[in-house]
């Protein structure tokens, strides 16, 4: 069979697991095709790239979990799969840095009160 024919419908071909993709090339144009943005389907405001291109997370349970099926606890669940399109926020608002700014510029707080306390008794 040739890279140029067209797979018969119905017919089971090593290789082909996508319905869409029939043929060698139109397998390449699928491959080809830009990655959808959150905002090609929502109006977005001010959002960075890792909430406009939501396939670029990875890392979560559902993509590498080495963790038997057995012990896997309902609170791992909420972390297990990636945010899509759909569940990234649309608009995002930056927290302001000034509050982080002027506690670096002037150090931390230092207590130089007296310690008048007793120390603990270390046995009993």
């Amino acid at each position: 069979m040739s890279d140029q024919k067209a797979i018969e419908p119905g017919k089971m071909v090593p290789g082909y697991c996508s319905a869409t993709c029939t043929d060698k090339e139109s397998m390449r144009k699928e491959i080809k095709k830009p990655d959808v943005k959150t905002s090609d389907l929502f109006v977005t405001c001010n959002l960075p790239k890792r909430f406009e291109y939501p396939h670029w997370f990875n890392g979560y349970g559902c993509q590498e979990s080495k963790q038997h099926p057995f012990y896997r606890t309902t609170a791992s669940e909420y972390g297990w799969y990636p945010p899509g399109i759909y569940s990234v926020p649309s608009v995002f608002y930056p927290a302001g840095q000034t509050f982080t700014n002027r506690l670096a510029s002037a150090g931390m707080y230092r207590n130089y009160s007296l310690n008048t306390g007793m120390d603990p008794v270390g046995y009993q």
